[in-house]
């Protein structure tokens, strides 16, 4: 019972990252769009993209 808990738990842990990357993802595109590819504002979105990632990799290998 416990483990279908933590499942359960990661599998919404897993969501929450995807759908933050694919947020930040949009932002950044629209960002980019607007203000051009080299504002740093869209070197925020990548870098927040890529902390996202790393802890949704790392989330992964507990698995």
């Amino acid at each position: 019972m416990v483990t279908h808990v933590i499942k359960t738990s990661k599998k919404t842990l897993f969501q929450k990252y995807n759908e933050q990357i694919e947020c930040l993802r949009s932002e950044m595109v629209r960002t980019a769009r607007v203000l051009g590819l080299n504002h740093p504002k869209v070197l925020y979105y990548s870098q927040e993209i890529d902390r996202c990632h790393n802890d949704l990799l790392r989330l992964k290998q507990e698995v």
